[in-house]
């Protein structure tokens, strides 16, 4: 079936002002006082200091939210989204932004102790117009999530010859075929890799007739397995049954236990981490 009936595209626009400015006449000393060229050395104004991490940390966690339940498309970074988990993508994101909005409201609210900060530790560097206003600081924050339709090769309203549309359609359906292919790759490498890390972890751990245990893991060995097997149906754009009876398995055989179990038991521990090789060899051999 074409990708484009079963998915859609993602692109996330998030504006931040970092508050971070060039000093044009500061620069001109620098150089002057160095002896170097013009621009050689650019002297850059940190306006918000430490102010601006929390609403830049929730920058990162919206796009975190974003990439973890979406797979990569474009360069530009667009995403694609499987069109039946539209709902679940939607409700899951409203935290990421709604933690954005508050770090941007406790941000505005703090802002004019902030310029008041500022004008301390930038010291005669301090211009007051390299502030915007408060009325204007909130237009330099937002989240946008935009979704667009996947491109069709069978969608051409270019007035071309006949014979000119079915090269153009040749090679859209070359490129689009890749696309998908290397989305369902990115799939692949978000399992492979908690699995081969399942793996070597277990065999490393042992633990001494003392008590002591040497090469020790997290729990965080079983939960990173159980979390991409629960967001996979999501991100299974084409609901591939290949992928489907991997993760069936590595839900059957590695996410069912427990951390203390495997820790207490190494003959579990050895029957986990072989199944894990396997299923690493199925994985590459599926999709070689």
């Amino acid at each position: 079936m074409d990708i484009s009936a079963r998915a859609l595209l993602v692109n996330t626009t998030v504006r931040v002002w970092t508050g971070e400015k060039r000093d044009r006449a500061i620069t001109r000393e620098i150089c002057s006082m160095k002896g170097a060229e013009d621009n050689a050395v650019r002297a850059n104004k940190s306006l918000l200091g430490e102010d601006i991490k929390p609403v830049q940390a929730a920058e990162r966690a919206v796009r975190a939210a974003v990439n973890e339940r979406t797979l990569p498309w474009m360069d530009d970074g667009t995403r694609i989204l499987k069109g039946a988990a539209f709902l679940a993508f939607t409700e899951s994101m409203a935290g990421p932004v709604s933690a954005f909005d508050a770090a941007v409201e406790a941000f505005i609210g703090a802002y004019p102790e902030i310029r008041n900060e500022a004008r301390r530790r930038l010291g005669s560097a301090y211009a007051d117009s390299d502030f915007p206003s408060q009325g204007q600081l909130r237009d330099r924050f937002g989240v946008k999530l935009t979704y667009l339709p996947v491109p069709s090769s069978h969608d051409f309203r270019v007035e071309l010859a006949a014979e000119e549309i079915a090269a153009v359609r040749r090679n859209a359906e070359d490129a689009l075929r890749g696309t998908v292919n290397d989305a369902v790759r990115a799939l692949l490498d978000r399992l492979r890799e908690p699995v081969a890390h399942m793996a070597t972890r277990l065999r490393l751990f042992r633990r001494r007739a003392n008590g002591k245990v040497e090469h020790p893991f997290r729990d965080t060995l079983v939960e990173n397995v159980r979390e991409i097997v629960a967001l996979a149906p999501m991100l299974n754009l084409m609901d591939d049954p290949r992928i489907a009876a991997l993760c069936a398995d590595i839900e059957k055989y590695l996410a069912a236990y427990e951390p203390d179990q495997l820790r207490n038991s190494p003959r579990l521990r050895e029957d986990v981490a072989n199944q894990a090789d396997d299923i690493l060899r199925r994985m590459q051999g599926a999709f070689a």
